[in-house]
Parts: structure tokens; sequence; C-alpha cells
């Protein structure tokens, strides 16, 4: 199986695409408040070099930014138009770049050289994590931390999205949304090599409305115990964050 990625690869759906990334910048979604959480403690006060693979508008980076202001960060995102959103959004900031490129070629290119690397809301959305994970280990130094849909069972689940409102969707399947198998996903990247691995349970705080039919979208369905479900679409959106330390 070929482990490339091409989740908003190409001009079709630009500006759905964009406006949809932006949201993330114009209101911190509960996800990446979590990973603030997580990552702060080993950031704040810090002189590093960080590293947000697959980064999209940049929002991440804007956002971490103000944790660790003397620390180095590097974007990188093979869609053009992502990439000039993301330079736009951090314009004025020192320390702060974004390059288009291929995240697969960082390895060759970056050897051992950040101290922390972020893949977020990605691996899901690929054909399989096994090539990502290789990558984002070979470039990093102490820690990695990255956010997908898990199952706590022994079973990978393949899910292929096809959304016919969309230009991508009309020539065939458009997305991934595959959920993984926490134990099988432990179990490769130990095989690689790390020292340890943490994974956190997302249970979201927050209401949030259904999106029409015919476009995917996370919206919270409340349980008899109060807590929320996540749903998009047909699948349930079961987040998990991982910390890898190496």
């Amino acid at each position: 199986m070929e482990r490339t990625y091409t989740y908003f690869k190409g001009e079709k759906d630009k500006e759905f695409n964009i406006a949809s990334a932006k949201k993330y910048v114009e209101q911190k979604q509960e996800l990446d408040k979590l990973l603030e959480s997580l990552i702060a403690p080993l950031i704040e006060g810090q002189r590093l070099s960080i590293l947000d693979a697959c980064c999209g508008v940049g929002h991440l980076v804007y956002f971490l930014w103000n944790l660790s202001p003397q620390s180095s960060f590097l974007g990188v995102d093979q869609t053009p138009y992502l990439i000039e959103q993301a330079k736009e959004l951090c314009r004025g900031r020192e320390n702060i770049i974004f390059e288009v490129g291929d995240v697969y070629d960082l390895s060759v290119k970056y050897p051992k050289h950040f101290d922390i690397a972020i893949n977020w809301k990605t691996i899901s959305w690929l054909p399989y994590y096994d090539r990502m994970l290789q990558t984002l280990i070979a470039v990093t130094k102490k820690h990695i931390f990255l956010s997908s849909l898990f199952y706590d069972g022994d079973i990978d689940f393949e899910i292929r999205v096809r959304e016919f409102k969309k230009e991508a969707g009309k020539d065939g399947f458009n997305s991934y949304y595959n959920v993984y198998s926490l134990p099988r996903f432990r179990e490769f990247v130990y095989g690689l090599g790390v020292s340890n691995l943490q994974a956190f349970d997302f249970e979201i705080a927050i209401d949030l409305p259904k999106p029409p039919f015919d476009q995917m979208g996370t919206y919270t369905v409340r349980l008899e115990d109060g807590k929320r479900l996540q749903i998009s679409g047909a699948v349930v959106m079961s987040w998990k964050v991982i910390r890898i330390d190496l």
C-alpha cells in the first residue's frame, strides 16, 4: 500500500478548505486546548526547535508561539495556499518559518533536528500511519505529539469518504476517516525504538451543532451519563492525543 497523503492537495475546494481551517484560529478548538495543556510544561521558558508537520494554516504555531516566543517554529504543508495563509497569520512574529513541502522528505533535510514535533489531526486522513510515524521519529530528538481517531480494541478500521458536494468528491472518494487500533499502534511505535508512549482520551465539554447533512463536520450528541459523543457524518470521532517520548 502506498503511504502517501492527498488531503487538501491541489486547488479543488480551495475556498472551502481555507474557510474551514480558519475556524481553528477564530475560535480555539477544545482539542487544541488539550494539546496546549500537555505541551506547555515542556516549552514554556525554553528555547526549542518545534516542527508542525502538516501545519495547514498554521493555527497551532500561532497559539504555541505565545507560550514560547523564544523557540523556533517550522510549519510544513504540501498545499501552497494553506502555507500562504499561515505566513499571513504569523506575519511579524520572530522565529516562525513556513515551507511548502512533502513531510515525508523531512528526514533527509532535518535528521534528528527538532526537539518537539507535532502532527495534528492528520494520520486518520492518511491511507495508513506507518510512514508518517517513521518520518516524525527520524526528525525528532525529544517528544512527538499527535491526535487522531483510535479504537481501544485490536481492530483497524479503514473508512473512506466521498463528499459529493465538494469538487474533489466528484472524482471519487476524497478523504479517509480511519480509526486505528491503539494496541497495534502502540506496538508499532515501540518497535521503532521510542522510550515511552502515553495516550490521552479527549472528552469534549461543549455542545457542537449539527452541520448540513451533505457535508462532514463534527457535532455532539449528549449521552445519558452527560458525556458528549462526537460524530462527523456517520463516523464516531474517537479522538485521542498521543505523546511519544524518544
